[in-house]
Order: structure tokens, then sequence, then C-alpha cells
């Protein structure tokens, strides 16, 4: 026998190697066997075998061409290297991409199984073609399917499914494939947002709960469903804890107020001044990137982060969109100054002239926003100095948030940690991606001055001086066509 014929047989027997749900699922009739497969097949199984999931967080960047579909690319790798017998299972609000589409229909036709969840304010072109193919009908192996205001929350005109979640049961080598984050599967996410998805794989415990998650918000729920926490297996004991575990996750809907938020509780543990051995102080950090603080929740939550600041925190808050009330509430004088305020929220396209008032003047379109939702904690928490902890997810620091279908990570690591403080200063450090947040004005003011005159006499007389004032103002942007009001 020739060495091609020997390799192409000892290929054969390693793709016919069975794992993980691969061992379980059989193939969909019409699967052709792996012996009747062309050679240029054969390749594309042996390379999807060795192919391993990425891991831990990957960010975008709407101002660089070559890094707008940073996040997207990672997802279309895992989706295009998943198993024949595998299961891709995703839910997301919004969803427009044709290569997405077409990656899970080739992803279906080679025996994977593809279960969507979307929610209900849109039906795209890429939504039509999956639906073609794979069908909406849940109790199949494969459906996209539109929850109704919600998958596990009140059906009302308030409520969504908002989470961004993605899981892979088997891609390349990578078993228990989990992605959360921000990003949505939309050309709007790539081109105007900035957006985060983590990933992370290998925890089989931690996926199964996911998967239960999945299962029940499939179900469609009319009636608001009670908030879930997992984190896998404890590491702690039998209670999962943000502070001891590596991944903790609540998911919504979840009834929250300024007594019972979890916002609240992950920055009551925050301990901004803690001694040193030499005598001295370290503060803690905190960097926020968030999409929409607006509402009673956002000013409650604004104040909370703003006590941190004036507790002694190393503060730093950027949004995409501010309600004025919540503005004035965080950036409230303490003694320690005005905590350091800046949006990403941009008008790169001052031609387009959107006349919204029909006033002959540009209405300065928001075009570029984050659309991010985390917090980065770097010092003491619950009690344990040199703390690292990431809260992400899907949930804004607003009213509606706590109503819909979310997911909050949190994710402990110095490592995981850096990287997000890194995406959160490239925004926050260069002006073509974020701006002051705070406005400068120049206000009269009559101060008192001792002058001698002409006989050299000592007499007190009043000028006037023009100071610089920072004052909090309306953010002049308006939500335009890229604007997406999750």
């Amino acid at each position: 026998m020739s060495r091609s014929a020997v390799f192409l047989l000892v290929l054969c027997l390693l793709i016919g190697t069975p794992g993980g749900e691969a061992a379980t699922e059989a193939a969909p009739s019409g699967t052709p066997a792996t012996a009747d497969l062309p050679a240029t097949a054969l390749t594309k199984a042996a390379e999807r075998r060795g192919w391993t999931a990425p891991r831990g967080p990957f960010f975008n960047d709407p101002h660089r061409r070559k890094h707008q579909l940073t996040i997207e690319r990672k997802l279309l790798d895992t989706i295009r290297h998943t198993r024949p017998g595998s299961t891709i299972r995703i839910a997301v609000y919004s969803f427009d991409r044709m290569p997405v589409a077409r990656a899970l229909v080739a992803a279906h036709e080679r025996g994977v199984k593809v279960q969507m969840l979307l929610n209900d304010h849109q039906y795209t072109k890429a939504m039509r073609v999956v639906r073609q193919r794979i069908g909406a009908k849940r109790s199949a192996d494969s459906f996209i399917y539109r929850c109704t205001a919600g998958c596990r929350t009140t059906a009302n005109k308030y409520n969504n499914l908002h989470s961004k979640v993605y899981l892979f049961s088997r891609a390349g080598r990578s078993r228990d494939v989990v992605a959360v984050g921000s990003h949505n599967l939309t050309l709007n996410a790539a081109r105007h947002q900035w957006n985060d998805l983590y990933f992370t794989s290998g925890d089989r415990a931690f996926f199964r709960q996911f998967v239960d998650l999945f299962d029940d918000m499939a179900l469609d729920h009319d009636r608001r469903q009670p908030a879930r926490f997992f984190c896998g297996t404890p590491a702690g004991g039998a209670i999962c804890d943000e502070s001891v575990d590596k991944h903790t996750v609540w998911t919504y809907p979840r009834p929250s107020g300024p007594r019972n938020d979890l916002v609240l509780d992950t920055l009551d543990k925050v301990q901004c001044l803690t001694p040193t051995a030499s005598g001295g102080r370290t503060r803690t950090r905190l960097a926020l990137s968030m999409h929409t603080l607006r509402g009673r929740r956002g000013d409650y939550l604004a104040a909370a982060i703003r006590d941190k600041f004036a507790e002694g925190c190393k503060v730093r808050v950027s949004y995409g969109l501010i309600g004025f009330h919540t503005k004035k509430v965080i950036g409230k004088p303490t003694k320690r100054g005005r905590v350091p305020l800046r949006s990403t929220g941009l008008d790169y396209n001052p031609n387009d002239n959107y006349d919204l008032n029909k006033d002959g003047k540009d209405d300065l379109i928001l075009s570029y926003y984050s659309h991010q939702k985390y917090l980065t904690i770097q010092g003491t928490f619950d009690g344990v100095p040199g703390s690292n902890l990431v809260i992400t997810g899907s949930g804004n620091w607003a009213s509606l948030s706590p109503g819909n279908d979310e997911v909050r990570m949190t994710v402990r690591g110095r490592k995981v940690t850096r990287k997000y403080v890194r995406n959160f200063d490239h925004q926050w450090k260069k002006k073509r991606n974020s701006r002051n947040a705070y406005t400068t004005t120049y206000v009269n003011f009559r101060v008192a001055r001792t002058v001698r005159d002409d006989d050299g006499q000592l007499r007190r007389t009043y000028v006037t001086e023009r100071r610089p004032v920072v004052t909090i103002e309306r953010d002049r942007y308006q939500r335009g066509p890229y604007w997406e009001a999750d």
C-alpha cells in the first residue's frame, strides 16, 4: 500500500473517532459517509479537529477598518470548526449578518445542530435565509425562533431578549465553548459600536448550566421566570461566590431597586483605600464602560459609583449615552473633585447634515458609541487586596434592563482584567475615540482687590475676572440611524 493510501486510511479512521456530543448525537440522514467524502472535505474535517476555540476577551474597534470585525471573525472561525453531531446555540438581540447566516447553514448541512433564539423587533434577510434552511420548529434538532417580548420575561412591550450568548458543544479540539458579552450579530455592531465578547471552554458543568438556561428560554414563557445564579462547580463549597469562583453568572429578569441591585452588591464589596505594610495606602481602581446610563436605576447606580470615587477609589466612567439627570448625579462635585467622565458618543459624519428640527443645522447624530457593559475592579474586593475582577454581559445601567433576558458574568483574573483595562484605555486616551463629557465655560466674577491709589493710600476696589468653570450640560448628540437602543 502506498504512503498516500496509508495516510488517507489513518485520516479516515481519525475522523470517524467519536467524541463529545458527536458520540451521542447521530448525523442527520443524507450525510455522506467519511469514505465517500472527497479529499478536500477530508482535509477540512481534519483541520476542524485540530483547531482550538478562542479564549479570553476580544474587542472590536469601529474606527479602524481592519479591527471592526475582530469579534465576528472569532465567531465565524468557531462556527466553521464545529464538528458533525455537535450543537451550536445562539441567543442574541439582533442578527443581520449574511456571512454568519451562510456559516450557520453550512454547519447545519454538514451535520451540526443549529439553534437560535432572537428578539422579535426585526426580521432580517439573514434570519429568513437561516429559517428557510433549518426551520423554526423548536421541537426539531435545529431551529431559529423569535421570542415574544423576551423569552423568560413577562410578555409586554417593555421586555426583550437582550442576552448575547454563544454556545458550542464541540469546535475543533475544544469542548463546551461559551462566549458572553455585548456583541450582536449585526454590521452596526462592527462599524459603529465598541463591543466585547469573552470566550471560555472546557468547563462541562458551567456549559451545561448555560444549555439548561437556553432550553428554558426556548420555551418562550409569557410570565417572568426566576433569576438564575450559577458558576459551574463552586470553588468555595456549595454556594457560588464572585470573589472566589473564576466565573459566576446571574441571569435576568431579576427585580432590582436601590435595596436589591446586583451592581450595588458588587460595589459594596469594593474597599477603596487599603493600608500597606510601609504605612502608605493603595487605591482600588474602577473602570466602567457602559452603553447607557439613564432612568431611576441609572441615577442610583451613578450615585453609588460616585460614592466610591468620594471614598478614594480611582474611578473612570465612559458612556455611549447618558440621561441628563443621571449625568448630573455622577458629575456632582465631591471633596476630591468630579468623577472623571468621558463619552464615546461621537458624530464623525458632519457632512450628513441630519436636520431633525428643520432649523438648517446639523443635529449631530451619534454615529460611533460604546455598546459595552463592563466594569473592571483592580484592588481590594470582598476584603481581599490585589483582587482582579471583570463584570461583563448584556445589561445596561438603566431602568429597563432588570426586566429583560440579560446575562451578567463575572470573570476573575489579573490577565483578563488587564486586557479589559487596555481596551478601556484605548478608548479613553485617544481623542478620536472619546470626548470629555464635562463642559468648560467662562463666568464673570466680581473679585475684591486691594490697590494703592495716586496718594499712596491703600483702598479696596472690585474688578471683573473671567474664570473657567466646569459645568454639566446636556449632550448635544441625538440618536440617529446608527443608534441601537439596547
